[in-house]
């Protein structure tokens, strides 16, 4: 049954309530579907929907998924709506806040054949879209390709991660490829590259995946709030039936918000907690080596924000970052974190205003 279906009954889908803006002009990537889940960023929004203008192919179709309380962005983007030609249908979407939830509501309201995921505060360059088409079109096999975050490549490791090479936690790998303790070397150790790259893990702030992935699959809502992790946990469960890759060609700018992130130490705990969920998922049986470059790895990442904290005691976010990585080592240890994924289905319906210019 597809994410999309048309066979879900209307009873059982949760109402939206949004709007939809029909384009008014050609130009634009057919069956093609742009998903933003956002909270609390209205200028990031602003500014990643004006830049789509900018751009000789964009999506036919942008969706975006609102979790915050109030309506300042969807009436926002109503009257930009309104004073543009825009060549792709915009539709916005209140939602309860919570990325996964957000994404599962973008992906049942979109009509793509292949759907992108951007974060509202990233902006793609000249030929983002197309470039990921074409792979998806050329290579059957692949069911995701993540995008080129060119800002976010070819940097320097942070301290902590040659540490952890220094003590054996972590092999010297390729980045983005899985390591059975539930880790990744991340994608700033990347190099420049044309063409696509296989790899493990996409950042779900840049991916685009094709619509018969969600046949069998949904984003986990085990991953509640800010959900960390949840792009690294759906990396791995498409893996188990596609291909997944990243198009060195298909660049897109990061540029990291302040707004609408959590608290440290809420933060340390889903490091933890989310990873351990990751882990017993992924690596169902780990050996007793494995085991513990696991724990060993979570106190060495609780001592690296204590060494941080002793060198600067008046930033209290090292201190805070620790106490929720411990606590949430506690709480695995105690209760592991489990979820039953339900069966796939439909969830989310568009239930659109009557306000004016709705359509």
């Amino acid at each position: 049954m597809s994410g999309n279906s048309d066979t879900a009954d209307p009873k059982e889908l949760q109402s939206l309530p949004g709007w939809r803006h029909e384009r008014a002009k050609p130009g634009a990537i057919e069956k093609c579907s742009l998903i933003v889940a956002t909270y609390h960023r209205p200028s990031e929004v602003m500014k990643l929907v004006n830049h789509l203008l900018t751009l000789a192919a964009p999506p036919d179709e942008v969706i975006i998924v609102d979790g915050s309380p109030d309506l300042a962005l969807g009436d926002q983007l109503r009257q930009w709506a309104s004073g543009e030609l825009l060549p792709f249908t915009l539709i916005y979407a209140e939602s309860s806040a919570g990325l996964t939830r957000q994404r599962n509501a973008g992906l049942d309201l979109s009509t793509g054949r292949y759907l992108f995921w951007l974060d509202d505060d990233a902006i793609p360059l000249k030929g983002y879209f197309s470039t990921i088409c074409k792979v998806l079109e050329q290579e059957p096999s692949i069911g995701a390709v993540a995008g080129c975050i060119i800002n976010e490549i070819n940097r320097p490791l942070l301290a902590r991660f040659k540490v952890r090479f220094a003590l054996g936690l972590i092999p010297r790998m390729q980045p983005m490829m899985y390591f059975p303790t539930a880790m990744c070397i991340p994608r700033c150790a990347l190099k420049p590259f044309h063409g696509i790259k296989m790899m493990d893990v996409f950042p779900g702030g840049a991916v685009a995946i094709r619509r018969q992935v969600f046949d069998h699959e949904r984003f986990s809502e085990f991953f509640q709030g800010y959900s960390q992790g949840e792009d690294f946990e759906m990396s791995l469960r498409i893996r188990r039936r596609w291909k997944v890759a990243c198009a060195g060609d298909a660049h897109v700018v990061h540029n990291p918000a302040t707004g609408g992130r959590p608290p440290r130490f809420a933060k340390g705990m889903m490091e933890v907690v989310n990873r351990h969920f990751i882990w017993t998922r992924y690596t169902p049986k780990p050996s007793l080596r494995i085991r513990l470059l696991f724990w060993a790895d979570v106190q060495v990442l609780i001592a690296a924000d204590l060494a941080a904290f002793a060198t600067r005691p008046w930033r209290l976010s090292s201190l805070c970052h620790a106490a929720g990585l411990a606590i949430g080592a506690m709480r695995c240890m105690i209760r592991p974190p489990s979820y039953e994924e339900p069966p796939v289905r439909r969830q989310f319906a568009l239930q659109c205003s009557a306000r004016k210019g709705a359509q």
